[in-house]
């Protein structure tokens, strides 16, 4: 049941006319209750709060700068410190862990790659587990959590694996973190196909490449001219061959594809 759920979501996001049908939140299975150590499920819980326009915009995504956008927008709605995306990839018989994107005031990954038997265990339920989870005080601690606390979101895609890090400050009671939890998957699915796009190799002409660096600059296109020295039709010409290979349909979308694709830096 577990592996045909996982597959359900990640192929879902896998495909672009899924992400652009995203609906309202709405899980059919019963939500993850998460008791912190000492408390029980009689004690009041968290519910974190997803604007359901927040998986309306998903097809925004379209450079890591956008998602740390996304992600700050929920930590803030929600009052969690900061936040901490994070890659786990074998590496051998290890597990290596690299940063995507975080506002948390250290890396913790320098702190994962820590010999110490408590930060061992952690890594392995990183990798392993596939329902949100509290770190206890003293693993949340070691990884410099701005807070009390920290939430463990595990996000997979079919080409990779995760981990979105909340800190949260103040008393962490118990919790249901179902809308939280698909919202991370969807967006950690998105990064994971934005990351290696599929397609034909997309070549621009020089001076295709020339506008658009201009154009991201935000330049307008009798600007570019002037820059060029070639005339405000000629730039949007340009433009326009550079959106029809591209397949984009006005220039804001010819940049962050191209961004995208690795044709601009």
């Amino acid at each position: 049941m577990t592996m045909t759920m996982r597959f359900a979501l990640t192929q879902a996001v896998a495909d672009q006319r899924a992400i652009h049908s995203v609906p309202a939140p709405c899980v059919a299975t019963a939500p993850t209750v998460i008791p912190m150590a000492g408390q029980t499920t009689d004690q009041p819980s968290i519910q974190p709060s997803i604007d359901p326009d927040e998986f309306r915009r998903l097809p925004e995504v379209l450079t890591l700068y956008h998602a740390k956008r996304a992600l700050r927008r929920i930590a803030e709605a929600n009052a969690f410190a900061a936040f901490a995306l994070l890659s786990v990839k074998p590496n051998g018989a290890a597990l290596a862990f690299e940063m995507v994107t975080s506002t948390w005031p250290s890396d913790p990954c320098e702190a994962l790659r820590e010999p110490a038997p408590m930060l061992c265990e952690l890594r392995h339920r990183l990798a392993d587990d596939i329902v949100p989870f509290h770190l206890t005080p003293a693993e949340s601690a070691a990884i410099g959590t701005p807070g009390t606390t920290a939430l463990c979101l595990p996000v997979f895609s079919d080409r990779s694996r995760g981990a979105l890090v909340f800190a949260l400050d103040g008393a962490a009671s118990s919790g249901t973190y179902a809308d939280l939890h698909l919202y991370a998957l969807y967006l950690f699915a998105r990064l994971s196909q934005l990351d290696k796009p599929r397609g034909p190799v997309v070549t621009l002409a020089p001076r295709e490449l020339d506008c658009l660096r201009w154009s991201a600059a935000g330049k307008t296109s009798g600007e570019i001219a002037a820059i060029l020295g070639v005339s405000e039709n000629t730039v949007n010409s340009y433009l326009a061959a550079a959106a029809q290979k591209m397949n984009a349909v006005n220039r804001v979308q010819t940049v962050a594809q191209a961004i995208r694709l690795g044709l601009l830096t």
